[in-house]
């Protein structure tokens, strides 16, 4: 154990699929954890989400760094054998069917907890265990339109968008990560184990709790926020990024552009005004922009120390200096793929795992993990007979 592998000697069977639960599970892995990935045999199905290189996914490849993978029929009765064997030892048991379906295959809390009574089991769903919507589907874009997340997030054409990242997947993988982390660091003095409802709702609903609580006080929809914050097109067709935080902000913005007419109207003399009449003060300011190119303003920005940044695409972010220098990206190697950036949690080196692969082919693992519970070559190939394993050639 150290620093950087501080969950080394951690069990966690992960049998998760999307990106919410991998991607908690992948964090674990990520800090030292031993996770077994079980999948079906055709493989978690966020490995057919986007465009397949050397039979990995962007997707896939985020959410399950350093697990070994191991593919198993869960309608067999051996297969769920081997779950359980897996999970006898294990410190964290993660699943994420829709509600009631781990129960019906054998793996469900009272099953585990019965194999090992001290488990950690975590169950990620998209409206949760409980409550109206429990049975519903739930994915990425119908969390974040039920969240509430789309509908700030409207556009130049007046319409609600969802954003262009999965937002709930990715938060629900942080805050479940943190909720299991709670729970082992917690279980020092507990007689059983804890079964943890992870819901994309609920993870949506703490990450957008500022604007819940802004909406109730005040009483509808808010004002604008610290304009003439916003992004901007400037002169050569790129576009700003613009902030202010502080009301000696705005001259200091202002100074630098030339905009001495608007800094000194009391139209716009305080947050508050400047929201009530944006109508009008946007245009001087899109019209300014668009007088210099992106470069030039980016220079201006910084000399004048005004919160500001071009609009950069991920092409621009991986190829900066900065991102480069202090190693936010680096390059790591995977068998079929070539090299590829990963981008690291803060706080966090890739590992050297010593592994084949970065990222795990659909069961890769299989025969090392069934040896690893004590099943010799014959009594693994009888189960692939059986069709509750399958091994890749």
């Amino acid at each position: 154990m150290s620093y950087a592998t501080p969950y080394a000697g951690l069990k966690i069977v992960d049998i998760t699929q999307g990106f919410a639960g991998p991607y908690c599970a992948g964090i674990f892995a990520l800090y030292g954890a031993d996770v077994i990935k079980v999948e079906p045999f055709e493989g978690d199905w966020i490995r057919a989400i986007g465009e397949s290189y050397g039979g990995q996914t962007p997707l896939g490849m985020v959410a399950n760094p350093h697990k070994r993978s191991i593919a198993l029929n869960l309608k067999s009765d051996a297969a769920r054998d081997i779950v359980h064997k897996l999970a006898a030892d294990a410190d964290v048991f993660l699943e994420s069917f829709r509600p009631g379906v781990a129960v019906r295959l054998g793996v469900g809390f009272d099953d585990i907890q019965k194999t090992n009574p001290n488990i950690i089991y975590g169950s990620v769903s998209g409206f949760g265990q409980t409550g109206p919507y429990a049975k519903r589907p739930g994915t990425d874009t119908v969390l974040q339109s039920f969240s509430g997340l789309v509908s700030v997030n409207k556009g130049n054409d007046g319409i609600p968008h969802r954003v262009g990242m999965l937002v709930p997947d990715t938060i629900t993988g942080v805050y479940a990560h943190q909720a299991v982390a709670a729970a082992l660091a917690g279980r020092g003095d507990e007689e059983e184990g804890i079964h943890l409802d992870l819901s994309l709702a609920q993870a949506m609903g703490a990450f957008l709790a500022p604007k819940a609580i802004e909406r109730v006080l005040a009483g509808g929809e808010p004002r604008l926020l610290n304009a003439p914050a916003g992004s901007y097109e400037t002169g050569d067709g790129g576009y700003i990024g613009l902030a202010l935080v502080k009301e000696e902000q705005y001259a200091r913005i202002c100074d630098a552009m030339g905009l001495d007419d608007v800094r000194d109207d009391p139209r716009y003399a305080d947050f508050e005004l400047r929201a009530k009449n944006f109508d009008t003060l946007k245009p001087v300011f899109d019209a300014r922009f668009k007088e210099k190119t992106t470069d030039e303003w980016v220079q201006i920005m910084r000399e004048s120390d005004i919160l500001a940044e071009r609009i950069n695409s991920i092409d621009d972010w991986l190829n900066d200096a900065h991102t480069i220098e202090t190693g936010m990206a680096p390059e790591v190697e995977q068998v079929g793929v070539g090299g590829i950036p990963f981008p690291t949690v803060p706080g966090t080196t890739p590992r050297d795992a010593n592994m084949d692969q970065l990222f795990p082919a659909i069961g890769e693992h299989g025969r090392d993990v069934l040896t690893g519970l004590g099943l010799n070559s014959e009594a693994i190939d009888g189960l692939v007979a059986k069709g509750a394993v399958h091994l890749p050639d």
